[in-house]
This record gives structure tokens, sequence and C-alpha cells, in this order.
């Protein structure tokens, strides 16, 4: 079961692939809630001849018996795909908890494309390069980074 549920996670990733916000949203909804929006049986989640595609414009019309936080998780992943989704994102935000929250810091960072720019540095010895960061928060994040400002981390 593990190896299909994979093999369908690697199915919507590659639909995705080279559209950051959609990217984003996609792996919104394969990480939350242990992915059961991603499911094939979602009636956002269509197949195609080589495996699923998600209509993130349904999602909104069809959430309505989720809890809360479930509909505002998928409003952001929605509005993340590029469709026409409306969120107030302040009221979405302040409804989700620690574990989808940093999911969706991670989704925004890899929708504005932080895990693909490149930012000049000034080498030691003064020559100049292009160095990749890396993004600004990662899927597998649990915590806020450490910042210059605050070494032990945000809050600490």
């Amino acid at each position: 079961m593990t190896g299909d549920v994979e093999r369908h996670h690697a199915q919507l990733r590659a639909w995705a692939k080279g559209i950051y916000g959609l990217e984003a949203a996609t792996e919104l909804l394969i990480r939350g809630f242990d992915g059961r929006f991603a499911d094939p049986g979602c009636p956002w989640v269509h197949p195609t001849g080589s495996g699923h595609w998600i209509d993130f414009d349904a999602i909104p019309a069809q959430m309505g018996a989720l809890s809360g936080g479930e509909q505002r998780f998928l409003q952001i992943a929605a509005s993340l795909s590029g469709n026409d989704t409306q969120v107030n994102l302040g009221g979405a935000l302040a409804g989700l908890d620690r574990t989808h929250l940093h999911l969706v810091l991670a989704g925004v960072a890899h929708a504005s494309g932080t895990h693909e720019q490149k930012q000049l540095t000034v080498r030691a010895d003064g020559t100049v390069a292009f160095a990749r960061p890396g993004a600004i928060y990662r899927w597998d994040q649990t915590e806020p980074a450490e910042t210059a400002c605050h070494p032990g981390g945000i809050g600490r």
C-alpha cells in the first residue's frame, strides 16, 4: 500500500513540476493532514493516463463538511496554486496548528522560489560570486531557522 501511495504522490509532483506555486500547493496536500487531501478519492483529484491531477479551483466549493483548520489549510493551498481563490491570510494563518503552519511557511517559501534564488556574495579574497543559500524555510523544517538577531531562534 505504501508503494502505491508513494507512486501516486510522485505522479502528482511530476504533474505540478515547473510551476513553483503549483508545486507548493500540491506538496501541501501531500504533506498536510496525513496526505488525505491528495488521495485519489478526493473530489478535486482527477485521473489522467499517467496518474492524477488536482483541480485546485474545485476545492473551495467542496470543503464544506471539513473542520475550520482543514478549510483554512485547503484555501491557502488553493490560493498558492495560482487560481483565483481569495484568502483572508491573517484569519487563515491564525486558525492553523503549528504543524500545518510550518507546512504553509515552507509552501510560501517554495512558491516564491527561494529554493532556486541566487545571491551575490563577496568572498574573503574580495572576489564576487553567486551562491544559492537554499530555501528560506524548508519542507522538513519543524522549527523556525535561527536568525542573526536571535541566535537561539525566534521566541527563545
